[in-house]
């Protein structure tokens, strides 16, 4: 499985151009286990509750799933429902005794951000997706989501918010923030209901 996981890695990552960084995070969730974890962000409601904002995992065809399928997809932050910031492909997923694993290519909005344009070097997509493996594990105290994210552009980006503000950086920066504000958060507000 690991030896899978980092050849989909490397070879998503031919044919970056620019800088890209890898992500890494190891996040506790005194109390809960494993499966709550897995169940929140692999099933579309799960996702949603978490996110606050819509998502919808769908087969390889295209059609609604409620739960991740290895070949599906995501489709998360859908502000409106032609426009979702957030698309993965589910490259892999496994599943043992207090222990789950998913991986996907991971693309997102800010992708097409770059302040630079000469930092876009995929046609209509901006920059080769990412490669996400997030580890749900037990723990003595509860749970934890192992996150290990390859290939992150780190190119300066302008990313508009939907409250008119704005963030500008490196856009590595602001998806390893984000995955506390988007996901790590909500996690921890769903569990404390």
């Amino acid at each position: 499985m690991l030896k899978t996981v980092f050849v989909i890695a490397s070879l998503l990552m031919l044919g970056h151009t620019g800088n890209a960084a890898t992500l890494n995070q190891t996040i506790h969730f005194p109390g809960a286990s494993a499966d709550e974890l897995f169940e929140l962000y692999t099933t579309s409601d799960g996702h949603k509750a978490v996110t606050g904002v819509p998502a919808h995992y769908r087969t390889a065809a295209g059609s609604p799933r409620e739960r991740a399928e290895v070949g599906g997809t995501l489709d998360a932050f859908c502000f409106n429902p032609d426009m979702c910031a957030l698309n993965a492909r589910v490259l892999d997923m496994s599943s043992g005794k207090g222990v789950h694993m998913i991986t996907m290519a991971w693309w997102n909005f800010g992708w097409v951000s770059a302040i630079d344009p000469a930092d876009l070097t995929v046609e209509g997509r901006g920059a080769p997706d990412s490669t996400l493996v997030l580890t749900f594990r037990d723990t003595l105290r509860g749970a934890q989501i192992e996150l290990v994210q390859v290939n992150v552009p780190d190119f300066k980006v302008r990313i508009p918010n939907p409250d008119k503000t704005e963030e500008i950086g490196s856009l590595s920066t602001i998806v390893n923030t984000h995955w506390n504000l988007l996901y790590w958060d909500g996690f921890r507000r769903v569990l404390a209901q």
